[in-house]
């Protein structure tokens, strides 16, 4: 059953959301809290159907189990969601003191992630651990710095900037930091799949580090710990 926050159904809570790092330490944050609900309802799973409709969006992202979506399905999913001004809107934070985020959608393909970005704010270097994923720009702009394998540590490879109205997509071997390097706050949508699968971060020297198990989600689906067995097996 997919786990929706209140901002997609058109409802704006009742309470500022928890804030965090996203990117240096994973949310803590339980399914069916404060922030979340269950579309299980038929006025939620409608509302969401609707935002998601044309095409077979909503049936490839509204799903409990199955293979996990395409590049194509995650921009076209996160560009949506990032479009979607009136809902994220009312919901996102821009925190001087630490980055903010709120997970917008959990299914059993797919999680979607709202960050807030204060001028200077950025994440540590990391990959997905073999997940896709997209990137949108939903308001201001940011940075992503491209980090490539060399020698048993991740090195800087170039930058990119996005501005609003940009999506991008990453395969699952990509490595990057997003950083706000202006001097106006961003907001921006991120949709991964699988969901939930641990992240693994560069160390001071640029090595790459495996976070510890107090670190990673306590919520990873079955199918997300075959997908990350795999590829640590295969590298």
């Amino acid at each position: 059953m997919p786990l929706v926050h209140p901002a997609l159904l058109g409802l704006t809570p009742a309470h500022p959301i928890r804030s965090g790092q996203f990117g240096e330490d994973l949310p803590a944050q339980a399914p069916g809290g404060a922030a979340e609900t269950c579309a299980g309802t038929a006025t939620g799973a409608a509302g969401l159907a609707g935002l998601l409709a044309g095409g077979t969006l909503a049936a490839d992202v509204l799903r409990d189990e199955g293979e996990p979506l395409d590049t194509a399905t995650l921009v076209e999913l996160a560009g949506r969601l990032a479009a979607a001004e009136r809902l994220w809107r009312p919901v996102v934070r821009h925190d001087p003191d630490k980055r903010w985020y709120t997970r917008l959608l959990l299914t059993g393909v797919v999680e979607v992630w709202l960050i807030g970005w204060f001028p200077g704010q950025h994440t540590a270097v990391h990959d997905h651990g073999g997940a896709l994923g997209a990137l949108a720009v939903a308001d201001g702009a940011v940075e992503e710095d491209i980090h490539a394998p060399h020698g048993g540590s991740w090195e800087p490879r170039g930058t990119r900037r996005y501005d609003k109205g940009r999506v991008v997509a990453f395969g699952a071997d990509h490595v990057h930091r997003v950083i706000n390097r202006t001097q106006a706050a961003a907001t921006t949508v991120h949709a991964y799949s699988p969901p939930e699968v641990p992240l693994r971060y560069a160390s001071p020297d640029g090595s790459v580090a495996v976070p510890a198990a107090s670190q990673l989600t306590a919520r990873v689906a079955p199918f997300a710990r075959q997908r990350a067995a795999t590829v640590a097996a295969a590298r």
